[in-house]
């Protein structure tokens, strides 16, 4: 009688080690996830930690990038009706670089594990082609006045070099957007001339004055050839 019993107790022992098995194998299998999600998440968190003071000057830059760039193809529109059509394709250009230069910080900001998302609204303003290039030089003396580099060099002491670069072009371009601008008001004032046009490097957003073009982008060694043109 006992041999039975016991037998019968071995058979649903036998029967009950499959469900063991697997409750075992599933509990380490949740401890496993729980142990790489803890670890991943808290060196994700550690990396965007690092990275906070790069990562709200690159968010500053796609935002000030964005409205700018908004901004000049509502002037492009004003200087077309005005039949200035020499500044229309140098704001159009000088959109097209901004928006480049604004998805490149944008794209340093997602590889730190940060977020982008550019304003909501812009407010345009309203005025003559003559006072729109004023305002825009004016613009872009206080920003360039106001960063001074410094978040360049805020990169460089994180050693995030792809940022620095990001930043850097984007500055050089804010530079060469005075310049031209300028250039335009004076050939304007002189003679009213027309210019031979521009071009903007698609990878770096570098902008040329056509009769000024180089073989490669000099930023970002791009070939002329892929130069996207404002004629």
């Amino acid at each position: 009688m006992l041999r039975s019993d016991y037998l019968v107790s071995l058979s649903s022992t036998m029967k009950l080690r499959p469900l063991f098995v697997l409750l075992l194998f599933v509990a380490s299998a949740g401890v496993l996830v729980w142990i790489f999600h803890t670890a991943t998440h808290s060196k994700r968190k550690q990396r965007t930690d690092q990275w906070t003071e790069t990562i709200t000057d690159l968010d500053a830059c796609c935002r000030r990038k964005h409205v700018k760039a908004v901004q000049y193809d509502h002037f492009a529109g004003i200087a077309q009706d005005e039949q200035q059509n020499d500044v229309s394709r140098l704001f159009r250009a000088m959109a097209l670089s901004e928006r480049v230069q604004e998805g490149n910080c944008a794209d340093a900001i997602l590889r730190m594990n940060g977020t982008y998302a550019p304003p909501a609204k812009v407010v345009v303003f309203r005025g003559t082609t003559d006072s729109n290039l004023e305002r825009c030089i004016a613009y872009e003396r206080q920003s360039l006045a106001a960063t001074g580099g410094g978040d360049v060099r805020r990169a460089l002491d994180r050693g995030n070099r792809y940022a620095a670069r990001m930043l850097a072009w984007a500055s050089a371009g804010d530079m060469k957007h005075i310049v031209l601008m300028e250039r335009c008001r004076r050939a304007r004032t002189r003679h009213g001339g027309r210019s031979a046009g521009y071009r903007v490097c698609p990878v770096c957003g570098n902008l040329y004055a056509a009769d000024f073009c180089d073989a490669y982008c000099p930023l970002c060694l791009t070939e002329s050839g892929r130069f996207i043109r404002f004629e």
